[in-house]
């Protein structure tokens, strides 16, 4: 099988409004058919983790519920609703608050820029970085190059 880049950007919120929990979902059923490119975080470190803590869900529980149901996202938010802690207005305004504002670690930021052959060596935001990268990948696959 093909793998699929998910193209969904964190900044993406569903009915819930909680930035960057349709890119988690795309990424934990996509691990789960097989289809998530090699590298790709899915439940562990990173907006993904530091999403399931800031709206109180059990990051491994969320996984085990996405790989084993395999639920359409609809679903999935109905199971966030259901086990989340921290759902709140503040809490959720937090949440969007620190993917939106989020700056790539460094170094990390360094490599990525070296790979995009992004000039600015001060352009560090983490979900323009994390597109930038998707898109990449999804052009390679769709042209054959990867």
């Amino acid at each position: 099988m093909d793998v699929i880049y998910p193209t969904i950007s964190s900044s993406v919120t569903g009915p819930l409004g909680v930035a960057h929990l349709p890119r988690l979902w795309l990424k934990i059923l996509l691990h789960a058919c097989g289809r998530l490119p090699e590298g790709y975080r899915h439940g562990t470190g990173g907006f993904d983790e530091t999403t399931c803590s800031n709206i109180g869900v059990d990051v491994l529980e969320l996984v085990k519920y996405v790989e084993t149901e395999k639920p359409d996202y609809q679903q999935f938010e109905t199971w966030v609703r259901e086990h989340a802690t921290k759902l709140d207005a503040d809490s959720i305004a937090a949440q969007n608050d620190y993917i939106t504002n989020r700056k790539m670690p460094e170094e990390m930021a360094a490599t990525r820029r070296a790979e995009l052959k992004i000039a600015d060596s001060t352009f560090s935001n983490a979900v323009m970085l994390n597109n930038l990268d998707d898109w990449a990948g999804a052009h390679r696959s769709a042209v054959g190059n990867g």
